[in-house]
């Protein structure tokens, strides 16, 4: 039997975060000719704090993936745990 590990939620997170980006840099570009998106209530610099909000949030979230996986791999093996990984 295997173990059921969180969701992975990268694909989500890095794929809103780079959408988040996209539409910076394009409110940006329309900025520089005096237009904006029509929708877009915001800076774009706000836009771009998000999409890094979100980076590393997902960062941090695949960080703990990682150690959870590596805890379990060294219970199966019997090895003692890491220090600092307790």
């Amino acid at each position: 039997m295997t173990t059921q590990r969180g969701l992975y939620t990268a694909p989500v997170f890095l794929g809103t975060a780079f959408l988040l980006f996209g539409l910076a840099l394009i409110e940006k570009f329309l900025n520089l000719f005096g237009g904006s998106i029509p929708l877009l209530n915001i800076f774009p610099s706000q836009v771009l704090s998000w999409a890094v909000t979100l980076l590393m949030f997902e960062i941090a979230l695949t960080l703990r993936q990682l150690v959870e996986a590596r805890r379990e791999s060294d219970r199966g093996r019997g090895a003692a745990p890491a220090s600092g990984l307790h």
